[in-house]
């Protein structure tokens, strides 16, 4: 990524100030991917220096990103101790784990990322349990329960106050269909750390007809004020389209964010996978990238809700990829994949500890790499794997049976 030039869609030459050539160029040299122990460091760092850190005065006090547990609980230790360990090749696991507690939804996304999943049974409270111990055991500071919607689930406060008595953060991603008073204040009092909210686009008319329910941007959105209101920290989970890119939806997030008191906002890049896996044109242009990354860097220079632009994060000289290295994602019916939006999985925990199918995982050849951008949207790794996906076959797909050549 340049560190000066034009900037994208602006016809001008904008350079960028010195201190953020400098941290490029500290990332560059120095930064997380290459130095061993460097991202527990970094973590270490943002806790005893807050608010002078760059972004951590930009997220809820006391975090420096919603990805992360608190500072100063047990669930933030755990992150430290298990990122020296993960470095120095010892037991331990990721930092975070996005466990799927179910494939049901109200809602039909034309982008559903969750698409060709198998009708097999979904996994039962003590099963889900289970797992959330096994991730507690492998030292996960965050496990972020996701869907489908979880808030179909009758036992998910049950699932949380587990997670919590686990010492690991609970957060959840929610697309706000049944935010309402009553189950937000039950979701405050279970303990949940981190709500985040999905929204497509900041036009309401635009958001429903994506994911088929009217009305559900305004719920959505009343559903944030009251999570907020209840002490629940709150971000919106948006993706970035070329559409999105050129229409500013991330700065027009940004300023919806600030009045529904929100703290932190997350662009991810559209990635195919899901319903759109074939849909390779729909991946962002390098410029479209830079045009994002622009705006995490460039957020000292204005108040709001923290960003987090995967364009920036998934940078090599940041930190990359973070499927199998700091993530793992497991499936309503317990397949195990490197991330959410990979449509591979290497066992399933239902059949084996998940510590043997991370230590799998990680073993491949493809995931032994130290730093890579994001693998998803790597035109080389879907030629060597996701285009050797059968179009007819459930998602995931056995990594074992993709013919290796």
């Amino acid at each position: 990524m340049n560190t000066d030039g034009e900037k994208p869609g602006a016809g001008v030459v904008v350079h960028r100030p010195p201190l953020r050539r400098f941290r490029r160029f500290f990332y560059r040299n120095l930064g997380p991917p290459r130095m061993p122990a460097s991202f527990s460091l970094g973590c270490y760092l943002v806790e005893k220096f807050p608010q002078r850190i760059p972004f951590t005065k930009y997220a809820s006090p006391g975090h420096y990103t919603f990805y992360l547990p608190p500072f100063g609980t047990r669930a933030y230790r755990k992150v430290l101790r298990g990122g020296v360990r993960r470095d120095l090749h010892m037991a331990s696991g990721p930092t975070a784990v996005t466990l799927s507690v179910t494939q049901r939804c109200p809602c039909s996304c034309y982008h559903c990322s969750a698409d060709r999943r198998p009708t097999s049974p979904e996994m039962d409270t003590g099963e889900l349990k289970d797992v959330i111990e096994q991730c507690a055991g492998m030292m996960v500071g965050s496990i972020v329960l996701t869907g489908g919607e979880p808030m179909v689930r009758d036992d998910l406060s049950e699932l949380i106050g587990h997670v919590r008595r686990c010492e690991s953060a609970p957060q959840m991603f929610t697309s706000g269909y049944f935010l309402d008073r009553e189950t937000v204040k039950e979701l405050g009092e279970a303990g949940l750390s981190v709500m985040f909210v999905s929204l497509d686009s900041p036009v309401a008319e635009e958001h429903d007809g994506g994911r088929g329910v009217e009305g559900l941007f305004e719920r959505a959105c009343e559903g944030l004020r009251l999570a907020a209101g209840e002490g629940i920290s709150t971000g919106i989970s948006t993706f970035a389209t070329h559409e999105a890119v050129a229409g500013r939806y991330a700065s027009r997030f940004l300023e919806l964010g600030e009045r529904l008191g929100v703290k932190e906002l997350t662009v991810f890049d559209m990635t195919p996978t899901g319903k759109m896996i074939g849909r390779e044109d729909l991946l962002l242009t390098g410029e479209e990238h830079r045009a994002l990354a622009d705006l995490q860097e460039g957020q000292f220079d204005r108040s709001g809700p923290k960003i987090v632009t995967m364009s920036y994060v998934n940078d090599t000289d940041i930190i990359g990829c973070f499927g199998a290295k700091y993530q793992l994602h497991i499936t309503h019916d317990g397949y195990v994949t490197p991330c959410d939006f990979t449509p591979l999985y290497f066992g399933n925990i239902r059949d084996e500890p998940l510590s043997h199918i991370w230590n799998r995982m990680r073993a491949h050849p493809e995931y032994r790499k130290k730093t890579v951008p994001c693998r998803m949207q790597d035109p080389e790794f879907r030629r060597k794997y996701i285009h050797k996906i059968p179009t007819d076959a459930p998602l995931p797909y056995p990594m074992d049976r993709i013919p290796m050549s």
